[in-house]
């Protein structure tokens, strides 16, 4: 699986657990700690929002527990489902990897 792919596994199941909760958040419990790990790492990419103290302790409210970790998506992490969704996939060729085509993209 590509790292990509990965990365859009992880948002999908946000997505799926946030939605599933009514709240949008995905609970420390709903995660194994290496899935946790690697929403960690997209929080850096601005596609994850990690709760701060203060969610937390409102969903440890709703929950009857302590909560000690909950994420939900970003509009962006929202954004790269949907685009990662309507995507081409090109298919592999028989022999590995086609040719690469470099691309210059324009400055804004």
């Amino acid at each position: 699986m590509r790292n990509w792919e990965k990365t859009l596994s992880v948002l999908e199941a946000l997505r799926e657990r946030g939605q599933a909760a009514g709240h949008s958040w995905t609970l420390d419990t709903e995660l194994f700690p290496p899935h946790q790990l690697q929403v960690n790492g997209l929080e850096n990419q601005g596609l994850v929002e990690l709760a701060d103290r203060e969610d937390r302790a409102e969903l440890s409210v709703l929950e009857g527990r302590p909560v000690r970790w909950a994420a939900r998506l970003t509009p962006h992490g929202y954004d790269t489902i949907t685009y990662g969704r309507s995507r081409p996939r090109a298919e592999p060729s028989p022999g590995g990897e086609g040719p690469r085509q470099l691309v210059e993209l324009i400055p804004s």
